[in-house]
C-alpha cells in the first residue's frame, strides 16, 4: 500500500511561527480569556475544555499484518516504519522531512523481543556517517540514525511471530507519533503508547 505524503506530519518551523503568529492575532481580536485551574483544563469563551489524555503508562499491544510492506518517498516527510514478513524478520526503517526544513532528524530506536522469544541476529542497513545499528544490552539493539534526505534502516531475525517491543525518539523526544506500520489492511499512523509492542498477524 502507497503512502501518501499528504498525511506525514512535517517539521516546518516557519510554516509553524505563521500558524501561531495568525492564532495569537485571532484570539486577540476575538477577546478569547483561556484560564488554566488547578485540575489542570482550561476555561475560555465557550465553558470548560477537558485536558487531553496522558499517555499509557504501559506498553500497549498492536497487531501488524504479516508480509505487508509500506512505503514512502525520503525527504518527504518524518517517518518510522515497522514491516514484519514471515519467518521472523524484521524491517525498521525512518525518513525525514528534509526536503522541506533542510533539517536532518536524529533518531533513537530501540527494539526487543517478549521473554518467550529469542533475537537471533540484527544490522543496520543503508546507514552512514555516525549511524550505527548496536546490542545496546542482552535482548535489546538499538538504531542511531541522522536521516535526511535518505533512508536508514535496521534489521532483526527474531524466533517467527515474536512480539517485539519497539521505543522511538526523535531529537532526544519520545514520538510515537510518527510510528507507521500496517495492521487490519489499513495503514495506521501513530503509536498509542512509546514503548509500543508489535504482534503479527502470523508466525
Amino acid at each position: 500500500m502507497a503512502f501518501s505524503t499528504d498525511s506525514v506530519k512535517r517539521r516546518s518551523l516557519g510554516r509553524w511561527t505563521s500558524l501561531l503568529a495568525l492564532a495569537t492575532s485571532s484570539l486577540c481580536l476575538g477577546g478569547c480569556l483561556i484560564i488554566e485551574n488547578d485540575s489542570g483544563g482550561t476555561w475560555d469563551d465557550g465553558g470548560y475544555v477537558e485536558p487531553p489524555p496522558p499517555p499509557p503508562a504501559q506498553p500497549m499491544l498492536v497487531s501488524i499484518q504479516t508480509d505487508a510492506t509500506v512505503s514512502a518517498e525520503p525527504g518527504e516527510g518524518v517517518g518510522i516504519f515497522v514491516e514484519y514478513a514471515s519467518e521472523g524478520e524484521w524491517r525498521i526503517w525512518t525518513t525525514c522531512d528534509t526536503n522541506y526544513s533542510d533539517i536532518a532528524c536524529r533518531f533513537d530506536i530501540f527494539a526487543s523481543v517478549d521473554v518467550d522469544s529469542e533475537l537471533h541476529e540484527f544490522s543496520g542497513v543503508s546507514l552512514e556517517g555516525r549511524d550505527q545499528a548496536t546490542l545496546y544490552e542482552e535482548g535489546v539493539v538499538y538504531l542511531s540514525a541522522s536521516t535526511a534526505s535518505d533512508i536508514d534502516e535496521m534489521r532483526l531475525v527474531t524466533t517467527p511471530g515474536a512480539i517485539v517491543r519497539l521505543e522511538v525518539y526523535l531529537d532526544d523526544v519520545a514520538q510515537s507519533r510518527y510510528v507507521y506500520w500496517q495492521g487490519d489492511g489499513v495503514l495506521h499512523q501513530g503509536a498509542p503508547s512509546n514503548p509500543v509492542d508489535f504482534e503479527p498477524t502470523s508466525p
